[in-house]
């Protein structure tokens, strides 16, 4: 694992995630198009927060945090084979964890549902039945996590990069046939989408299996719970499972808020807003973390803490550049952005008044997502599990109050404010006792000005052509037209201000063509 192993790899998760947030939009456009801001569509998106969740926390870091690592101290220390042990032993630690989480939920909503569904409203009953077929997806989609730790470790990132495209293809395709039934959209055809997405969970799952096979892993999950390596290892989980929860678990109390304080249907603003703001979230941001914490991982190992704060120095600069770019031009075209997307069908122009409010006050937390990102992982590989759970410890309770002061004055943008403004903080507390660690400062302040001014020349550009076409800036080859020129004038600012990373980055795409 090098530097340039590390780059290749953010750019082949960048490639696959822009795919499958690609796929993502088709797939929310169809939903938008013909499940609208409905009872319905709010039932599946509170019913999908938790499994989203453990997919979005597992994927995008808990596991690979806790396991990287290990398996590298281990075979640094001890070998190939006892690597393969302990992996081995920690799959089957995991698998049974999850099973007794899936058992016990299960039973409890069933319980729910027998004592209380009578009482409760027909979108809570449905709510609940809808958890009960979608809540054993979590088996296979953290499993799909934990198998993409060891890959990517050695290097191989199209596997566990291709799996949430997979998922989208799958979800598009039930869609799609879901549109034939006459009683469409009801909570049935919810209920078979549910179905339909446990069947991706496990073709996610499947879709590993050569991935490890080739890397000499064993496939068969080994139980030993008195293991002391695989002990420590799961107390490392579930630390790093906190530090990495907290932008997920704020976008969770943000749904779960607005549906209760503002009206059943309205958490399907906050759960659109987050996959629009998922597209550079993902492709920058998370493909950053994946692509580099398998660095960080052997940096740390072999105590070479210089070259850890230069990598995390060049990736958090990089990193913030691009964000810029894309969070400006994102937040000037957020009404046409979303009126090609979305206003179609049961999606209103009234609808994308609210979406484009509640995407541009998340847009604010963007930055200070993807740094926070890097900073855990960077602490985390240093064994430094409980600072990242710690400021998550605050960070959560911090954006729960927020929403509750914010919702009633703001309506559904308070909780994008107050998630962001959560991040903020978090950020400001990773980067909080570094040089203890023995890492450097992960960024130049001198450098911030040349970092901003290419997004502020992008986002004046994109402005600047969107109100040259009007309202033909809403269509397809307008909005299009209104992105190549923000694109255009970011790369040349980018090109005169920061010649070094601009030359970096077209190297690299060039290395990938």
């Amino acid at each position: 694992m090098t530097g340039r192993t590390a780059f290749r790899g953010t750019l082949v998760t960048s490639l696959w995630t822009l795919l499958s947030r690609v796929l993502g939009f088709v797939r929310d456009c169809i939903m938008a198009v013909t499940v609208g801001v409905s009872p319905e569509s709010g039932a599946f998106n509170y019913a999908w927060i938790v499994p989203n969740l453990f997919r979005d926390l597992l994927g995008e870091g808990a596991a690979s945090a806790a396991i990287q690592p290990a398996l590298a101290r281990e075979r640094l220390s001890r070998g190939p084979e006892a690597e393969a042990r302990l992996f081995a032993r920690f799959h089957g630690f995991l698998a049974a964890c999850l099973v007794g989480v899936l058992v016990l939920s299960e039973a409890g909503m069933a319980l729910a549902l027998w004592r209380w569904g009578d009482d409760l409203s027909a979108a809570w009953r449905e709510t609940l039945v809808l958890s009960l077929i979608i809540l054993p997806y979590l088996v296979p989609i953290c499993l799909t996590a934990l198998y993409a730790a060891p890959q990517n470790l050695a290097g191989m990132y199209h596997l566990p990069a291709l799996a949430p495209v997979l998922l989208n293809v799958v979800w598009i395709g039930v869609l799609a046939a879901l549109t034939l039934l006459p009683d469409h959209p009801s909570y049935r055809s919810m209920a078979l989408l549910c179905l339909g997405l446990l069947a991706g969970g496990v073709v996610q799952w499947g879709l590993q299996l050569p991935g490890l096979r080739r890397l000499g892993m064993p496939l068969r999950p080994e139980l030993r719970p008195g293991d002391g390596t695989v002990l420590r290892t799961f107390r490392d989980f579930l630390p790093a499972l906190l530090g990495v929860a907290v932008f997920q678990i704020n976008l969770a109390v943000d749904q779960i808020l607005v549906r209760t304080m503002v009206d059943p249907s309205a958490n399907t603003y906050a759960y659109h807003g987050n996959r629009l703001l998922q597209l550079p979230l993902a492709v920058l941001g998370i493909a950053a973390v994946t692509g580099t914490a398998p660095l960080f991982a052997r940096l740390s190992a072999e105590g070479r803490y210089g070259e850890l704060t230069q990598a995390l120095r060049r990736t958090v600069e990089m990193t913030l550049l691009l964000t810029f770019l894309s969070a400006a031009g994102l937040y000037v075209l957020a009404v046409p952005v979303i009126r090609v997307l979305f206003e179609h069908g049961r999606f209103g122009a009234e609808n994308t008044v609210i979406l484009a409010a509640t995407v541009r006050a998340y847009l604010w937390g963007l930055p200070a997502a993807t740094v926070a990102g890097l900073l855990t992982r960077v602490r985390q590989s240093r064994g430094d599990f409980r600072g990242p759970a710690l400021a998550a410890c605050v960070i959560v309770p911090l954006n729960l109050v927020l929403d509750v002061l914010l919702l009633p004055v703001l309506g559904v943008p308070g909780a994008a404010y107050a998630t962001s403004a959560a991040l903020t903080v978090q950020a400001l507390l990773l980067a909080v006792g570094l040089r203890g660690l023995e890492i450097g400062a992960p960024l130049a302040w001198s450098r911030m000005p040349r970092l901003l001014a290419p997004a502020a020349l992008c986002g004046a550009a994109a402005y600047g052509a969107s109100r040259g076409l009007g309202a033909a800036a809403a269509t397809p080859w307008g909005l299009g037209a209104c992105i190549a020129a923000g694109a255009a004038a970011g790369a040349v600012a980018t090109a005169w201000l920061l010649p070094e990373d601009f030359r970096e980055l077209v190297r690299a795409l060039r290395r990938r063509r």
